[in-house]
C-alpha cells in the first residue's frame, strides 16, 4: 500500500500547485519476484480499510501553494500520516532527509 499512499501524498501536493495529474496504462514491463497473493492481500487490507480516511486527512491539511513549498508540504503530509498512526514514525527520518536536500 505504500506506493498507493505515496501517490495520495503526491496528488495532494500537486493540487497546491494547480498541477493536473493524468493516469494511463503502463509503458514498461515489470518482472516480479515470486510472492504469495494471500500475503499480498493481507498486507493490503489496511489500505482497503483506511484509504478513504487517509485521503480525507490529506485533503483537510493546510498546505502552502507553489513548487517552492514542496519539501515543507511533504513533511506536513507525512507528519499527519504518522500522527494518525497510518505509517510508522521511522518514515519521517527519510522524508525529512529528502526534504532537506530539495
Amino acid at each position: 500500500m505504500t506506493d498507493i499512499w505515496r501517490s495520495f501524498v503526491a496528488q495532494r501536493i500537486a493540487w497546491t500547485c494547480n498541477w493536473p495529474i493524468m493516469y494511463h496504462n503502463a509503458t514498461v514491463w515489470q518482472e516480479r519476484n515470486d510472492h504469495s497473493l494471500v500475503k499480498d492481500f493481507e498486507d493490503e487490507v489496511p489500505g482497503y480499510v483506511n484509504n478513504e480516511k487517509i485521503c480525507a486527512l490529506l485533503e483537510d491539511l493546510e498546505l502552502l501553494s507553489g513548487p517552492a513549498n514542496l519539501p515543507e508540504n511533504l513533511v506536513r503530509c507525512y507528519r499527519a500520516l504518522v500522527e494518525a498512526g497510518f505509517i510508522g514514525k521511522e518514515e519521517m527520518v527519510l522524508v525529512e532527509a529528502w526534504a532537506s536536500e530539495f
